[in-house]
């Protein structure tokens, strides 16, 4: 009964087309190696010691509660899905949200080393605007918001001050610090700077 058995089993052996123990040439070695390619994984080239894996930086919109990447593939690439991410959550209304404005909130995210972004506010409707000023909001009346040409943001574990104190040095446009709330305000307007609760 045993001879059957092992019998049946050397059957069922796969046959080795190279020297006894070795697998054949294109054959996986190990069970990992083995899934790899039966998903079509593409190994790359390693990372050389000291260089960090280019991984993506993402946005979390607390308004539509939406996740998108903002760099590297799937990321925010095209006008239009850039005005569909950045679009006022109370209208549902886009703006055309300019690709030097996302730039700089990646900018941040790079300089302090943070994958993600947390957006409070980027395109606002001019009515949604009104309603806020009527119920005194901390809101301009031509807020660059209107023009999707703002971004209201902060980065999880960066403090608001540094990062404010940064954007101040680098950007070219508004810089609003808001310490209380704990985000900062950029816009592509003329430079100048403001603190709000």
């Amino acid at each position: 009964m045993l001879a059957v058995v092992l019998a049946a089993l050397i059957a069922q052996a796969p046959v080795d087309g190279g020297a006894e123990g070795s697998p054949s040439p294109g054959a996986p070695s190990s069970k990992k190696q083995a899934y790899l390619a039966s998903k079509g994984a593409r190994t790359g080239r390693a990372a050389r010691r000291g260089q960090r894996a280019s991984r993506p930086i993402w946005a979390h919109n607390l308004r539509t509660h939406e996740i998108r990447a903002l760099t590297g593939p799937g990321g925010l690439r095209s006008q239009a899905e850039r005005d569909a991410f950045f679009r006022c959550w109370f209208t549902d209304e886009h703006g055309a949200v300019p690709a030097q404005l996302v730039a700089q909130v990646v900018a941040a995210a790079e300089h302090f080393e943070v994958r993600e972004v947390r957006i409070i506010s980027g395109f606002r409707h001019p009515k949604y605007n009104l309603s806020l000023r009527k119920k005194g909001r901390e809101v301009a009346r031509r807020s660059q918001h209107t023009q999707a040409r703002a971004i209201d943001f902060y980065l999880p574990g960066v403090a608001t001050k540094p990062l404010y104190e940064w954007l101040l040095i680098v950007h070219d446009g508004g810089v609003g610090y808001y310490p209380v709330s704990a985000f900062v305000h950029i816009d592509l307007g003329r430079k100048r700077t403001w603190s709000g609760t």
